[in-house]
């Protein structure tokens, strides 16, 4: 009897320990665009979820205890490095290596053309690397490789995947080649000095930015620079969600420049990695050329 029931005890050990390495693997990423990218691979086999909140600046986050945990639970995590997110820095050094992608790293991605990009920063190459259609791609082909590693018996949902959001990338992105081409001559300025990949690729002419980075603010020697620059040849100055100050605002209405709003997280309504891009071709288009697409 004894016997039957250690058996017993053996097949429910046995069961239980296979539907649990038949748990979905969690992918975790720090910012919403990441995790778009992640979603199209991960289709219903995985999970997968963001580390930051929606309106949280993924230059500069104070990570909280459950955040801690919730890293430490993910069996992939997906960042763009520390060019972009340094706040996760030490929390992600602590993880295995298996369990991290960094993006930034990855090879055979596109970077913006040096001539470009404005100004005295061209040596650091622009981190907010998903802006080109062609990079999420390179970031999906990683992600699924980690997840077949992760997940052997979905090798083939991953790779079928991968392929589908390939063939959407390489669409999207020679619409938006021919799409873009109206404002490629109209002069504008940005907030920050987060859309060269976007800017390069699509053939867009960014005059200036007002500061580098979200947290540094402008001196008055480049805010001079990028008056002159502006009232000779701006159209257009382009402001963030969570960056919407009054001073650029006056600075907008004195030199007569038209004001847009460019998001390059995705706003709540961004459901998917492609309307991202849609709708940040639609703001520069709406902007630089005056009309509603």
């Amino acid at each position: 009897m004894r016997i039957m029931m250690l058996k017993g005890f053996l097949v429910a050990a046995l069961l239980l320990g296979t539907s649990l390495s038949h748990a979905k693997p969690l992918v975790l990423s720090s910012l919403k665009p990441l995790t778009l990218i992640a979603q199209e691979i991960a289709g219903t086999a995985a999970d997968v979820d963001t580390l930051l909140p929606e309106s949280a600046s993924h230059h500069d986050y104070p990570l909280k205890v459950s955040d801690y945990s919730r890293l430490q639970k993910a069996d992939l995590f997906v960042w763009i490095g520390p060019e972009l997110e340094s706040f996760l820095q030490k929390p992600v050094a602590n993880l295995p290596a298996t369990k991290i992608l960094t993006a930034y790293d990855l090879p055979g991605l596109f970077w913006p053309d040096e001539a470009s990009v404005s100004d005295d920063h061209h040596h650091a190459k622009d981190p907010h690397l998903w802006l080109d259609a062609r990079n999420a791609v390179t970031v999906a082909r990683a992600i699924t490789e980690k997840l077949i590693k992760l997940d052997a018996p979905n090798t083939d949902l991953y790779r079928k995947n991968l392929q589908v959001f390939a063939s959407k990338m390489h669409e999207l992105d020679n619409r938006l080649l021919a799409q873009m081409k109206p404002a490629s001559g109209v002069g504008f300025a940005v907030y920050h000095e987060g859309f060269a990949h976007f800017v390069s690729h699509y053939g867009l002419r960014q005059l200036d930015y007002i500061t580098f980075t979200p947290e540094q603010k402008p001196g008055a020697k480049h805010m001079q620079q990028l008056r002159e620059r502006l009232s000779k040849d701006g159209s257009c100055l382009f402001l963030e969600p969570y960056n919407n100050l009054q001073a650029t605002r006056d600075l907008a209405q004195e030199l007569h420049l038209r004001i847009g709003t460019l998001d390059a997280l995705g706003t709540q309504s961004t459901k998917t990695y492609s309307q991202l891009l849609e709708q940040m071709a639609t703001d520069f288009l709406t902007c630089l050329t005056n009309v509603r697409h």
